[in-house]
């Protein structure tokens, strides 16, 4: 087949396949292992979540390997794929892992690169490498679709649908698929992805375990591929069937999904949370934060908020009654009464929810969503301020994907560390010094030991 006639899957194959840690440019390598770092802090304190002990709980008599790959922070171990499943929940039980690129791709991607690369034996370079594999597929898969925009608007959630495929580049990277076997795992991961926004009527906690579920079919995708199941090649582009066909209504972008491959590997299209709360909230929390810090704004002297947003943002982001840490973290007028208030939005703002506090329960009835449909959910919203002196403050808030944490504003490495060491400070003891200093020394790993002895020990909240 020649190059031209080669379909989207075989040119991402040809890639990654014969990609190595020495093609990878240092920045890239940096800034993965940020989100690696970032992606483990969380996952750690996800653990131990009600939801993630119910997914162990419902797995551990099927699951439990005493060979297995380690279930982070638990002492358990499970099959790689269910392994996977469960570490990706961990990662985003509290929705304070990153986002971007597929979606939340370090929960999507990370757990499948180490689940396979613990039962492989691979070196720290080559977990890093596929990785990075896993984050470049995955968003240049989503934008074959027409990217987050236009696939969250139909409402598919990224992480569960192309989430699936950067998890299968990364375990078939680590399973050393040759470019037949990469193209057909990708192909299988894509046969059986999925995930809707549907949980956000009712906070059922699929929105949880997509990521893990991404995780798990990537696991068992490249798995099968490497054994000689075939996956098919033209899993985007097929008239009847194809991902371009079933979830764009027939528009494919593959020039969006190709370009620049082997030049751009997508990291930086991911970004680091520096709040714990949807990624759509950032944006005006960080405008709310300008508006403190130019003009004195505080609770005091605010009278009301309006925001406007369009159709898409506004079913996302206005779940009422807030109930639990779900609810709040879909609820934009929550994180804005947070933000008045001075709070810094950690997880400690959300679980549990702070709204029957005095101060931001009277914001959060002076704080009202309007949808305007010519908001595109990349635009941001739009934020209304009437002060006590009868004064109107309007600002657009911008883009949330280019928020703080983003490429736009990075965190440096030593904002990523102190929020895994603050994230970690629960767990008391040593934990966080040594996780970072095993991811730190990741390039240099022989194997995955040193980094395994942090994740393999049972973590329980000292508080």
């Amino acid at each position: 087949m020649t190059a031209a006639a080669q379909t989207i899957t075989e040119h991402l194959a040809a890639q990654w396949a014969d990609t190595t840690y020495d093609d990878l440019p240092r920045h890239v390598v940096d800034a993965v292992k940020d989100h690696i770092l970032d992606t483990l802090a969380v996952a750690l304190v996800g653990a131990s979540t009600p939801e993630v002990m119910a997914v162990i709980d419902a797995s551990v008599s099927f699951s439990s390997s005493p060979t297995g790959s380690v279930v982070w922070g638990t002492g358990h171990r499970f099959t790689p794929a269910h392994a996977a499943l469960v570490n990706g929940t961990s990662a985003h039980a509290r929705d304070f892992d990153d986002g971007g690129g597929a979606g939340h791709a370090g929960s999507t991607v990370l757990p499948a690169a180490l689940a396979v690369g613990e039962h492989a034996g691979s070196t720290g370079r080559q977990v890093i490498t596929a990785v990075v594999a896993g984050y470049d597929v995955g968003y240049r898969a989503l934008q074959s679709l027409g990217g987050f925009a236009a696939h969250t608007d139909r409402g598919w959630h990224t992480s569960g649908t192309m989430g699936s495929l950067g998890a299968a580049a990364a375990a078939a990277s680590l399973l050393g698929a040759d470019r037949g076997a990469y193209a057909d795992a990708l192909g299988i991961a894509g046969s059986f992805t999925g995930g809707v926004w549907a949980f956000i009527d009712d906070g059922a906690l699929t929105k949880r375990i997509h990521p893990g579920k991404a995780g798990e079919t990537g696991v068992d995708a490249a798995v099968l591929a490497v054994g000689g199941i075939t996956g098919p090649r033209r899993i985007f582009e097929a008239e009847w069937g194809g991902l371009h066909s079933v979830l764009a209504d027939g528009i494919g972008h593959p020039e969006r999904a190709l370009r620049d491959l082997g030049v751009d590997f997508n990291v930086a299209t991911s970004y680091l949370k520096p709040y714990a709360c949807c990624r759509g909230s950032h944006s005006a929390v960080d405008a709310v934060r300008r508006l403190i810090a130019e003009r004195g704004l505080g609770p005091e002297n605010v009278r009301s908020v309006t925001i406007t947003a369009g159709t898409t943002a506004v079913n996302m982001l206005s779940v009422s009654p807030i109930e639990n840490v779900f609810d709040a973290q879909f609820s934009l007028p929550y994180a804005v009464a947070l933000a008045l208030c001075g709070s810094d939005l950690g997880l400690a703002d959300y679980d549990p929810p702070r709204h029957g506090e005095a101060r931001i329960a009277d914001l959060l009835t002076a704080i009202s969503m309007e949808v305007d449909d010519s908001i595109e959910i990349e635009d941001g919203p739009r934020l209304s301020f009437v002060l006590t002196d009868g004064e109107t403050i309007t600002v657009d808030a911008g883009n949330p994907t280019d928020a703080r944490g983003s490429a736009v504003r990075p965190l440096s490495h030593d904002e990523v560390v102190a929020k895994a060491t603050s994230v970690l400070r629960p767990l008391g003891g040593d934990i966080a010094s040594r996780l970072v200093s095993a991811v730190e020394n990741l390039d240099d790993a022989p194997d995955l030991t040193e980094l395994l002895a942090v994740l393999a020990a049972e973590r329980v909240p000292t508080s």
